[in-house]
């Protein structure tokens, strides 16, 4: 091979990197803000689609940042936060196992116990079943606890089953579409009302719509969006929930990834009168294993 030509093939390499290196440090300077990620569950994100069996895999994320907000001339607000996101899957031969879990925690003024305020406290942790994976109609089972302090939902269980479609699979892109039923309890702190608890149980039906796909070998996207909704006698009427939640992934070696996302969630008519339509933006880093 010439050397001109190799020359140019070295340099190309070499640029391609630096592209993705500089993309990464683009993106890595939006965690320090710390802005709240949202609570939409992605069940995509953590599904395998590989025809091997019999074997974990998983994928973590932990964000940490720092940060000063203006109060006043001499007294700023000091921010703590720490975000971790972790998807744990098990594929057997005919079915797949998934754990999901995510958690976030911001705190105001750490450094002064006067002042020191709790302003979000959210998680959840996602236990879902999908038997007989591999066929275009298969079925799902599902549980979840769930808590967002910041809003008032102080507790939210749910548990279901429901069926899911395959409608569209290529090698590394696919759309789905999900439909069951499940049973909610929910425990909100009204804000209106000295924060008492009240507490809701209802039926409702749940669909999604899914998909992801892979735009070349290191970016890839990924969405979903949900409608659920249920009757509530206590209002003689219908409670609505849309969510959604899409995301961008860039790899930048083997293991490691940055990931940037929106997530938002409306409701029209909430159990206690909090903000109906709520959204996050987020970045993180993620290692996959």
């Amino acid at each position: 091979m010439p050397d001109r030509l190799r020359y140019h093939r070295l340099i190309s390499h070499i640029s391609r990197r630096l592209t993705l290196v500089s993309m990464a440090a683009l993106l890595l300077l939006f965690i320090l803000p710390g802005r709240v990620q949202g609570q939409i569950l992605n069940i995509e994100r953590a599904r395998v689609e590989q025809d091997s069996a019999n074997y974990f895999t998983g994928k973590a994320g932990l964000s940490f940042s720092m940060f000063n907000r203006n109060a006043g001339k001499d007294n700023p607000n000091n921010y703590l936060q720490l975000t971790f996101d972790g998807n744990v899957a098990y594929v057997s031969k005919l079915h797949s196992y998934l754990l999901l879990n995510y958690y976030n925690y911001l705190l105001v003024n750490y450094d002064s116990k006067e002042l020191r305020n709790t302003v979000a406290s959210t998680g959840y942790s996602h236990v879902r079943v999908n038997f007989f994976r591999a066929r275009r109609l298969s079925y799902e089972a599902f549980s979840q606890v769930q808590a967002d302090k910041a809003r008032g939902l102080e507790l939210r269980t749910l548990a279901g089953a429901g069926l899911r479609y395959r409608l569209l699979k290529r090698e590394a892109s696919g759309v789905y579409l999900g439909s069951g039923l499940m049973h909610e309890h929910e425990e909100w702190s009204n804000p209106e009302e000295d924060n008492q608890l009240i507490a809701s149980n209802l039926v409702k039906l749940t669909n999604y719509v899914s998909g992801k796909a892979t735009i070349n070998e290191n970016v890839g996207a990924e969405g979903i969006a949900y409608y659920q909704v249920g009757y509530d006698k206590r209002i003689d009427s219908f409670r609505n929930r849309i969510s959604g939640d899409v995301s961008l992934q860039v790899k930048i070696y083997k293991w490691f990834s940055i990931r940037t996302g929106f997530s938002c969630t409306f409701e029209d008519k909430p159990i206690v009168p909090v903000t109906r339509f709520v959204y996050a933006i987020s970045n993180g880093v993620q290692v996959q294993f």
